[in-house]
């Protein structure tokens, strides 16, 4: 449940830097939402005529299990390595770390794999500030953030059945 939490957060956050980066960058708010359709639908999705709601829609939904299903995989991480107690700045760079590594896994690996016509198709100011600068400043850092925050797993006061301190 706190992976599903920690992924939901950190993709709204990513979701919003992106959208303002692709804005500043490219004039084009809607460019996230564009790039996620034509993983699934090709790329037409990013033609000028392929419907808003249809881009945002696919592109809202391929966001957010992607995001679950990363925020998921942090938790458990550090869940099955022992790091949930570890010391914040420790899991900030964590945190970092799995931003980097999910970048990369994703565009530079499997976006090759499931989409070649799509490799290329961004600009190099897109691609860092979009990619590799927002995975890592906002999303890894953002899970990182709910994990120090909410410490989830760990046992301190395992005895209470609730938030109060009744016996």
């Amino acid at each position: 449940m706190h992976g599903a939490r920690a992924g939901l957060l950190a993709g709204l956050a990513l979701g919003l830097v992106e959208i303002g980066a692709s804005s500043v960058l490219r004039g084009d708010p809607w460019l996230p939402f564009d790039f996620a359709a034509a993983i699934i639908v090709g790329p037409e999705a990013l033609a000028p005529a392929f419907p808003l709601a249809a881009s945002l829609t696919l592109g809202m939904v391929i966001h957010v299990l992607l995001s679950f299903m990363f925020g998921i995989a942090f938790v458990a991480g550090l869940t099955v390595t022992f790091q949930l107690s570890a010391r914040p700045w420790l899991i900030l760079i964590y945190g970092v770390l799995f931003g980097v590594t999910v970048w990369e896994v994703d565009f530079l690996a499997l976006l090759p794999l499931i989409a070649p016509e799509l490799t290329g198709r961004l600009d190099l100011a897109t691609q860092v500030w979009n990619g590799i600068l927002s995975y890592c400043l906002v999303y890894g850092p953002t899970l990182a953030v709910y994990v120090i925050a909410v410490r989830p797993g760990l046992l301190d006061r395992w005895w209470r059945v609730d938030d109060s301190e009744a016996t």
